[in-house]
């Protein structure tokens, strides 16, 4: 095989060349995450990385290990992270034998990725089945996942057979960017109140955010820690920094689940007691009623803390039981519904949230019920579905699109 470039023996400090991708409709915002942090790697005399954002993907380029690590450890939007380990321009191009072809160039990079894992007792298809090819005009790019699992398996979470939860990664995305739309301070939040939740998707996200727990410290393998490249001294100083800047911090926000189906309550009590070893549960609070109809109980309003989150994932498909009337009308409602507890908490709490909408129709039932509200909009896919992301705050009437 003749490799117009092949990884030989990198160290450390040696500087590569990684593909990071993540949830389709979201590359603006990651882009920005990205250079963020590795512009602030807690670590002295490290190479300024070039960051390329496309739709698709980002290019990082002459990044070490120490700084990757450091993405990592906040690495909860990533969906997977590749490193670059070979090219080459040897190979038939012709429609027919391209799958063979590439099945052949992925065999032969075994040999070159190998080397790379700590163990030499790394069986073949352990090695194989983490690499990915990708190519440009006729060069193809050989990487090596160093997630191995896509990220958005937290590996805390077990699944629901009717349930149609976003991945975890997107979820912790849309938190993120519809607080920094509205430039309100999560410390301000009195009450995250998740309706339809399902199984609770935006519950573990930002207790997992909440909490400061490093990405990389999750009860799931990741194949950069079997890998020679991945710094153990480098991970174990962002943790101690880490520790130390969340040192004392004990106070967690109430988080109160509202589903409609009963099913869901033994799962929920079955969850919490694994979640136990992970997060703290006792802020998490659930009840079995209908959004549309019943108001939980909040916790008493702090005059410091100021608003309620409610991530909105209503049931656009053929899943459980929420759909009280036509599903024409379930849109309407539910704006209507949040403009009412607007009004309702106007002297106390302001809302700030996010609604998923599937169509376009959906999404201005949404827009004309919240006509007082400061609104933006972006889209994402998911499942095949394009996706209009409502983010609404009852403070102001703005409106923004985007994407």
């Amino acid at each position: 095989m003749n490799w117009k470039f092949r990884i030989r023996k990198p160290q450390h400090g040696t500087m590569l060349t990684w593909e990071l991708y993540f949830p389709p409709g979201t590359s603006s915002w990651v882009g920005g995450k990205v250079k963020e942090i590795l512009d602030n790697v807690p670590l002295p005399n490290q190479p300024e990385a070039n960051v390329r954002v496309f739709s698709e993907k980002i290019k990082i380029e002459n990044a070490n290990s120490h700084q990757i690590t450091y993405l990592l450890f906040h690495g909860y939007f990533i969906r997977d992270l590749r490193l670059v380990i070979a090219r080459t321009t040897d190979w038939d191009t012709s429609s027919e034998k391209r799958e063979s072809e590439w099945e052949r160039i992925l065999t032969e990079a075994v040999s070159i990725a190998k080397p790379l894992f700590l163990s030499p007792d790394i069986k073949f298809y352990e090695v194989k089945e983490n690499l990915h090819i990708s190519f440009f005009e006729n060069e193809i790019t050989v990487s090596i996942s160093v997630l191995g699992e896509p990220g958005y398996k937290r590996g805390i979470k077990a699944n629901f057979p009717t349930s149609a939860p976003i991945p975890e990664d997107l979820a912790h995305i849309l938190m993120e960017e519809c607080f920094e739309v509205f430039s309100v301070p999560k410390h301000k939040v009195n009450t995250v109140y998740i309706p339809f939740a399902g199984t609770m998707t935006f519950a573990t996200e930002w207790k997992l955010n909440e909490e400061k727990i490093p990405f990389l410290s999750l009860p799931r393998d990741f194949v950069w820690k079997k890998l020679n490249l991945f710094p153990t001294k480098s991970f174990d100083h962002f943790s101690k920094k880490n520790k130390e800047q969340n040192k004392g911090h004990q106070s967690f926000t109430p988080i109160v689940l509202q589903d409609t189906d009963p099913a869901l309550e033994p799962y929920w009590t079955k969850e919490f007691t694994h979640w136990r070893n992970i997060i703290h549960v006792k802020s998490i609070d659930q009840t079995i009623s209908d959004f549309l109809r019943t108001l939980p109980v909040f916790p008493e309003a702090d005059p410091n803390q100021t608003h309620y989150f409610l991530p909105l994932n209503p049931p656009y498909g053929y899943r459980k039981n929420e759909r009280t009337g036509p599903d024409e009308v379930l849109y309407s409602k539910i704006g209507n519904r949040i403009a009412t507890l607007s009004k309702q908490f106007k002297n106390d709490v302001s809302l700030i949230g996010i609604i998923l909408c599937p169509t376009e129709e959906k999404w201005s039932d949404c827009m004309k019920e919240l006509r007082n509200f400061s609104k933006k909009t972006i889209h994402v896919t998911h499942g095949g579905i394009d996706l209009r992301v409502l983010f609404f705050h009852s403070e102001g009437q703005s409106e923004r699109r985007s994407n």
